[in-house]
């Protein structure tokens, strides 16, 4: 009779951390499926554009590359000259901005291409399906959506777009995050609900001179940006966004030598109020003594990895206050995207609106961007194209499968929205483990900082297999 087999769901880092831990499990024979399986530790954050895309290799990791992963900075040292050949001539100029990185001998701390992270991912992923295989494990890849599960005792079966239904004694999901916040009219003719999947309809917008408006001032609304210039010179771009802080997040730059700010907190706060005014005492002399917002940030995750919200705010729900709060708090970007965008505006050619939007209207020629300003005076603006880059709304939907773990109850969600799994992992079902970007609590643990992070999540399933 055969061993135990098992399931997992997905195709990005968090999925390959899955599989890693199978070298420590009595399997012997794990089936990963997802859209991108067969380039699995990619999934959709790293993959690889087309060839021929101007925009290829555009799109750059948030932080530097050893707050990625350390392992990843080495990887590309060891690789900066063939990087440095993939990457001459490109627009925008690359090598130009991690030039004074790289004089002062901090390769470890240039904003790389996600492209070069999907690319070790994929070699690590590789790596770990040989020392299974040499194991005596049996690995299969398989390019396809779940959608659906049964799960019983000593079973698990999934349904996949596809019409496959795979079987096995156990299984991991690991998704991605919640659908992008909608907008009524962001997919018309003049507007896309997503930059991923829409460049080559943006690109025509852009080479045509169209001022390109934002719904967003974060991370995508950046991308964007290198969008706007892998086509066009920086003094033809028309570029604006809109946002309800109205400001550009702060730059991640690293620091040589490295530092990290170490909070000193205490414990025993009965609201997210007292709590949160003590860390703004902290984030605020942190940065008082010289450190950049990259140090406080990987400063605070590094403390909250290691002494949970719970310890300081036992009650979840003003737990989860601290979270919403310390995230804004905390927030920062690529550092070269950013020069870049403060120097656009500096020079006209990004305008920032504040305020919340509302819908985006067609016109003959563009569109019309209705929203809010900052004092709730609703206001019209003209634009050529919108782009939807809003992210995830409070009551955002996600992929199929997990959808149908919630209506099965074998997940939750808080008041605010996101996913609540137990401690390691768990699910209510004894042999089904479920981690996403969208999960903020894990037993009584509330998470500090967002599972965006690649970091973070995989120290989550390292420690749901300890």
């Amino acid at each position: 009779m055969p061993g135990p087999s098992h399931l997992i769901v997905g195709d990005g880092i968090t999925a390959l951390a899955f599989l890693e831990s199978c070298l420590t499990r009595d399997i012997v024979h794990v089936t990963v499926v997802g859209r991108t399986a067969s380039q699995l530790g990619r999934g959709v954050a790293y993959a690889r554009d087309a060839e021929d895309a101007p925009w290829r290799f555009a799109y750059l990791l948030n932080s530097p590359a050893d707050d990625i992963d350390p392992a990843f900075a080495a990887w590309l040292a060891e690789n900066w000259d063939r990087i440095e050949i993939t990457m001459a001539g490109r627009k925008p100029d690359w090598l130009r901005a991690a030039a004074p990185l790289v004089a002062a001998g901090d390769v470890h701390g240039v904003n790389a291409p996600r492209e070069f992270y999907g690319d070790f991912m994929e070699l690590r992923a590789q790596q770990i399906i040989d020392q299974l295989r040499k194991a005596g494990i049996k690995v299969t890849l398989i390019d396809d959506i779940a959608t659906s599960m049964r799960v019983e005792d000593h079973k698990v079966s999934i349904r996949t777009s596809g019409g496959q239904m795979l079987d096995a004694q156990s299984a991991d999901v690991a998704p991605g995050g919640p659908e992008t916040m909608r907008f009524e009219g962001d997919d018309g003719p003049f507007s896309a609900p997503s930059v991923f999947g829409y460049e080559h309809r943006i690109s025509e917008h852009i080479k045509a001179g169209s001022e390109i408006f934002c719904i967003g001032g974060n991370a995508a609304m950046l991308d964007v940006l290198r969008l706007c210039q892998s086509h066009i010179p920086d003094s033809e771009i028309r570029f604006a966004f809109c946002a309800p802080e109205g400001e550009v997040p702060p730059p991640l730059v690293p620091t040589l030598p490295r530092r990290l700010a170490k909070p000193n907190l205490s414990p025993g706060h009965a609201s997210a109020q007292s709590f949160l005014s003590e860390i703004r005492r902290e984030i605020d002399a942190a940065e008082a003594s010289g450190h950049e917002r990259r140090d406080v940030r990987a400063g605070f995750r590094a403390h909250f990895l290691e002494h949970p919200l719970h310890l300081y705010v036992a009650d979840p729900e003003e737990a989860a206050e601290v979270a919403k709060v310390l995230r804004f708090w905390l927030r920062g970007g690529t550092r070269d995207t950013i020069f870049d965008m403060r120097r656009l505006v500096d020079a006209g050619r990004v305008q920032i609106v504040k305020g919340h939007v509302r819908r985006i209207e067609t016109t003959n020629t563009g569109a019309t961007v209705v929203f809010d300003d900052e004092h709730g005076v609703t206001q019209r603006r003209e634009t050529g194209f919108v782009v939807n880059c809003a992210g995830a709304a409070p009551h955002s939907r996600f992929d199929p499968l997990t959808e149908d773990l919630l209506r099965q109850g074998l997940i939750d969600r808080n008041r605010s929205g996101g996913l609540v799994i137990d401690a390691k992992c768990q699910t209510k079902a004894p042999n089904l483990r479920y981690l996403s970007p969208a999960v903020v609590q894990l037993g009584e643990e509330v998470v500090a900082m967002p599972l965006y992070d690649a970091h973070m999540l995989r120290t989550y399933v390292a420690r749901a297999v300890s």
